[in-house]
């Protein structure tokens, strides 16, 4: 059996219909999660998940195969609940994964990365968790393997995802016009994947994994611009009213240094949290990446459909129209470990 936590959430929700549904264990904590495969209530944030010894005990003689996806996924600063969640949560799936004698696959982020990580120092709580549970992960004595998907996205054809992202506040902040200057270089490169190409590429590493490796779901060397996407998404801004010729960007640490100081207390919040997301997207070098289907115009198509969703899903169109994912990227058997 494979038990998939954080199954109601972004990935997990795209990930459970691709995993054989007569083998899956859905791990719930508050939402349900959709979908006809059985579930059984856990709270990864205490020991033996919260279960009683005799459920620990019966779930550990079936699970074969643990899918790890649940986390506290904010990046834009000090979160408290990252500790409990992310990393002592991890700690506690590793434990259960070795009283089962169970494999792991655990869901990182690419951004936790300190080879391709951001250009400058970071201050990330949610980074500083993630490398934290890879070391859990990698000290661990089951077969494992680390998927880093970059900003996740909505569905590379429909736009929907089960909720909104960090990538899609920069959508609502510029094409509301809420701030008067983003944070971001118009070179900065934003590598972000859709749903969908990360849920198929997590389902092909469990059907033939590649032990103690380091899959990478990123856009790479494709990676579209800032400049770039807003390119792209001028026609639909026009069509919103909105003119993204007079959107100012600059970089995160001249609007930190220069701008921030003489806001209003509530735009300064709400631009701050745009900087911490914009320092951690800021890299050095571009991320590799193990997606043999990317590239600039399939990710171009894949940022309107977003767009498209997010309009109308926030009032500008139809709502609650959440076409079902097709397939996506798939990832290569024959490359070594990263």
């Amino acid at each position: 059996m494979i038990l998939l936590t954080g199954a109601s959430g972004v990935i997990g929700s795209a990930l459970a219909p691709l995993l054989p549904q007569d083998r899956l264990i859905l791990a719930r904590h508050r939402a349900r999660p959709g979908g006809t495969a059985r579930q059984v209530a856990v709270d990864i944030r205490h020991s033996k998940l919260g279960l009683s010894d005799a459920d620990l005990q019966s779930l550990c003689g079936e699970v074969e195969t643990i899918v790890h996806c649940a986390a506290i996924t904010d990046m834009s600063g000090q979160v408290p609940e990252l500790g409990p969640t992310n990393i002592a949560g991890v700690q506690h799936v590793v434990d259960l994964a070795e009283a089962a004698g169970a494999d792991l696959h655990f869901v990182s982020t690419a951004y936790c990365s300190e080879t391709y990580g951001p250009a400058a120092p970071v201050a990330s709580d949610y980074v500083a968790s993630k490398r934290a549970a890879e070391a859990l992960i990698r000290a661990s004595s089951v077969r494992w393997t680390i998927t880093r998907p970059s900003i996740v996205a909505g569905h590379s054809e429909s736009g929907a995802i089960a909720s909104f992202q960090g990538f899609h506040m920069f959508i609502a902040t510029i094409l509301k016009g809420r701030l008067p200057i983003i944070p971001l270089a118009r070179e900065t490169q934003c590598d972000f994947v859709p749903v969908d190409w990360v849920a198929q590429g997590i389902a092909d590493i469990v059907r033939v994994p590649d032990w103690k490796r380091t899959y990478w779901l990123t856009s790479g060397a494709e990676a579209l611009t800032i400049d770039e996407m807003m390119q792209v998404g001028t026609p639909r801004a026009a069509e919103l009213g909105r003119d993204l010729s007079a959107v100012t960007l600059t970089a995160p640490a001249c609007v930190e240094r220069d701008v921030l100081p003489d806001l209003r207390p509530r735009m300064r919040e709400r631009l701050s949290v745009l900087v911490e997301l914009s320092k951690v997207m800021s890299r050095a070098q571009a991320f590799p990446s193990d997606l043999i289907e990317t590239s600039k115009e399939a990710l171009r198509r894949a940022l309107l459909a977003n767009i498209d969703f997010w309009v109308a899903e926030t009032g500008h169109g139809a709502k609650n129209k959440r076409p079902a994912p097709v397939g996506g990227a798939s990832v290569p058997r024959e490359r070594g470990s990263l």
